[in-house]
């Protein structure tokens, strides 16, 4: 009953503003137009959901072929409970905290066998300052996401290691499946930690142990193959120039130390930043006592030698990932540019700092950790809470507020370099036509009609011919059907729109219907089958 209310009054200090109606500012604020689009999609049919029908300035793009879904696919199930779509996120938010919170509870209670190192765990994880800069500037979401899911994850996957149940292969193939579609990035930065506790203590290496990663892995790639053989169909390149070129983001040991400062700003280039890159106080001078008095403890077990090693590597590797004398690491890894910002490596020192430093609780006798846990809490708590909060509230904000034109416009262009079609030869910059455009001035357009997966038109063409250009942006899987007969597909070269080739006066009926690519059919394949095995497990 003590560790409930523990975890539950850590998880109100850390989320109580998101329980207030409303909605608050945030760098990445697109969420509510993606939401809707999600469930659109999912109106339509279209499962998984690939592309959406108003993005990229309403000309449509395959942003969730890329973009990891699993968050708006989480959010959407409370859209379908009849919660609005502001406070599907936010509920969505709420809850990815709560599970982050308990999963590192139970896996720090677990491997270091200590109520008191539990609760202190906790509590750093709950109050790393990375959490704050994710949910309440960079509204970042996907990401604090895939940083909850890695410590539940993580205990689900050592209990298997440990012991081969069905729950624990239940659990530890769930997990990792929805840490796997939460954030692709994160995602492929926690697996050697998931190796290493699959491993832990004895590593021994046994296959039977991965069957939850394997199938986890496997259950996901409906969006992991696509989103890694379909990206030469797009403009991906685009997110390592200019801004989001690595070199521009390194912190310095001032910001990740030193720098009490908090902002609302954006990343910028050089030393000086308009946000927050803070490790934490007491986060790490605790990290460095836990080492400290571990290498002066007569303690010598391998497995707990092992163990804090561990924590110790990845928390230093983490933060040294952010700093400029890494770049050599940036270059010699060229998929490394793809994270874009070096401070992103905090995500994995939000994992091992708090369990690292909470180690030095187990050195005191215990009558004193009695007392130094709960004033670790509680000074944890003092330095931290204010971080825990929004730039800007607005009480009164719905979602008709955040769809109105001038907001779709917004929100449907954000992003929409990182994964546009590069079929054109240019980028759209103003907002897509509402019906389908035409060469003759006297061709009607009779009737035109738009989802996420289909457009269909009637036009009466007077003039002797006229090419129809759909206001769609192509992308392979899209089929073009004229008077009910398959017509091979016309690129316009500017924008990389669909067009019809010449069309003879009279009445015609145009679709263009969204199909599965080749790709897409081989992993559903493979994911439908990886879910099947499971059940077969469960059920033998």
């Amino acid at each position: 009953m003590k560790r409930t209310i523990f975890i539950l009054i850590i998880f109100l200090l850390t989320s109580y503003r998101l329980f207030r109606p409303g909605y608050y500012s945030m760098q990445d604020d697109m969420h509510i137009f993606r939401l809707q689009e999600f469930s659109q999609c999912i109106q339509d049919g279209q499962v998984p959901c690939r592309h959406i029908a108003d993005g990229g300035f309403g000309y449509g793009y395959p942003l969730f072929n890329f973009y990891s879904p699993f968050f708006y696919a989480f959010s959407y199930l409370f859209n379908r409970l009849g919660f609005s779509l502001i406070n599907s996120i936010k509920i969505s938010v709420i809850l990815i905290n709560l599970i982050g919170i308990i999963g590192i509870y139970l896996l720090s209670k677990k491997l270091f066998k200590n109520k008191y190192t539990g609760f202190l765990a906790t509590t750093l994880f709950a109050f790393f300052p990375y959490r704050a800069t994710d949910i309440f500037v960079r509204g970042a979401f996907a990401e604090i996401m895939a940083i909850s899911l890695i410590p539940i994850t993580v205990y689900f996957h050592h209990n298997y290691s440990n012991k081969a149940t069905k729950t624990n292969l239940i659990f530890a193939t769930i997990s990792s499946a929805c840490l796997f579609l939460s954030h692709n990035l994160i995602a492929l930065l926690s697996l050697p930690i998931i190796i290493f506790f699959i491993l832990w203590p004895k590593f021994k290496f046994k296959l039977k142990k991965f069957i939850p990663l394997i199938l986890g892995l496997l259950s996901s790639s409906f969006f992991i193959i696509p989103a890694l053989l379909e990206k030469k169909f797009t403009t991906i390149n685009t997110m390592t120039q200019g801004y989001f070129d690595f070199r521009a983001h390194f912190t310095t040991l001032k910001q990740l130390f030193f720098d009490r400062s908090w902002g609302y700003g954006a990343s910028l280039w050089g030393p000086v930043d308009d946000m927050s890159f803070q490790v934490g106080l007491p986060h790490w001078p605790l990290a460095i006592v836990s080492v400290l008095l571990y290498i002066k403890s007569r303690i010598k077990i391998k497995s707990k030698t092992i163990l804090i090693g561990g924590l110790t590597i990845l928390s230093i590797t983490s933060l040294f990932m952010t700093h400029s004398r890494s770049t050599f690491i940036w270059l010699t890894i060229p998929f490394l540019k793809f994270f874009q910002f070096p401070w992103r490596f905090l995500s994995l020192a939000t994992f091992s700092i708090p369990l690292l430093a909470a180690t030095s609780i187990n050195y005191l006798k215990p009558p004193l950790q009695k007392i130094m846990a709960p004033l670790l809490i509680i000074i944890t708590i003092f330095l931290n809470i204010n971080y825990f909060k929004e730039d800007i509230y607005f009480p009164n904000l719905t979602d008709q507020d955040k769809l109105t034109a001038p907001e779709i416009l917004r929100q449907s262009g954000a992003g929409l370099k990182d994964y546009w079609p590069n079929f054109g030869q240019q980028f759209p910059q103003a907002l897509a036509p509402d019906k389908p455009l035409t060469h003759q001035t006297d061709t009607q357009i009779i009737s035109y009609q738009k989802t996420s997966n289909k457009v269909t038109t009637t036009v009466n063409i007077s003039q002797t011919s006229d090419t129809i250009t759909l206001p769609l942006a192509y992308f392979p899987g899209w089929q073009l059907i004229i008077d009910n007969q398959p017509i091979e597909i016309i690129i316009d070269p500017n924008l990389g729109l669909i067009q019809t080739p010449s069309l003879n006066a009279g009445q015609h009926i145009i679709e263009a219907q969204l199909k599965s690519t080749i790709t897409q059919k081989f992993s559903n394949l493979i994911s439908l089958v990886a879910i099947g095995t499971i059940l077969i497990l469960v059920i033998l």
